[in-house]
């Protein structure tokens, strides 16, 4: 009641400002009450081992650039913005990332993520692949490989999300490997383009990050009354002007 008493004793001179500021307010909170509330940060795997590729270099004397890994739809409760991507050092390793840049990729993918192909690996991505970050690494492991890119909209009801991390320029990299679900359950997929392909049940423990780890959204039916409620004080206030 006190805004409604405000608008009232406002020069008439304010009043078509503070009329535009109240409808656009209206406006963003009714679009906010028909829009998709987006779902927390998930974590997808386990620690249950550990896995060198990609930050770590490939194993052994194999050269590889390219590595993928594949996450169920299961694995999310909804809609998300993916706004981060981050990695942990497995425990005991404190050595140095294998240095080169990293280009992260996400596509929605229609394949079940124990399916993919192991000699094809670019075929495995869906058709909206979108560059995440293209970032150069080097150096000391941290204990958090945290990257930040491009918000990903990513919606589970229209397929598995697939990460594609090619390499360029690798070189070094020594001690070093994070945290791997190592075989458990079907939740996540990897996949490389050297060696052997442990498929289902391996990858590296995930966390997305999401922008809406935030306050909670209000429920659409509260926005929607209050939508009503400023209609009616702006549209009150223009039938007196």
């Amino acid at each position: 009641m006190e805004n409604i008493a405000y608008l009232t004793n406002v020069k008439s001179s304010q009043r078509p400002g503070l009329m535009r500021r109240a409808a656009g307010t209206m406006i963003l909170l009714c679009a906010l009450s028909a829009g998709t509330v987006f779902g927390s940060s998930v974590t997808i795997g386990s620690d249950n081992g550990s896995n060198a590729f990609p930050f770590g270099g490939p194993f052994g004397t194999n050269t590889g650039s390219d590595y993928q890994e594949a996450y169920a739809a299961s694995d999310f409760s909804g809609p998300m913005l993916i706004t981060g991507i981050d990695f942990f050092l497995g425990n005991g390793f404190t050595g140095s990332l294998y240095a080169g840049t990293y280009t992260l990729s996400l596509s929605v993918i229609s394949s079940n993520i124990g399916s993919l192909s192991s000699t094809n690996l670019a075929g495995n991505i869906g058709t909206d692949d979108t560059v995440f970050e293209s970032v150069a690494l080097s150096g000391k492991a941290p204990n958090t490989l945290a990257f930040s890119g491009t918000p990903f909209l990513y919606n589970p009801t229209l397929g598995n999300l697939l990460l594609d991390i090619s390499i360029t320029g690798g070189s070094g990299g020594s001690d070093v490997a994070f945290e791997d679900n190592e075989g458990t359950g079907t939740s996540l997929a990897r996949y490389q383009n050297f060696g052997s392909n442990d498929g289902l049940g391996y990858g590296l423990v995930t966390e997305f990050v999401s922008a809406s780890a935030a306050p909670a959204v209000p429920e659409p039916g509260m926005l929607s009354l209050l939508c009503c409620g400023l209609a009616a004080v702006v549209a009150t206030r223009l039938r007196r002007r």
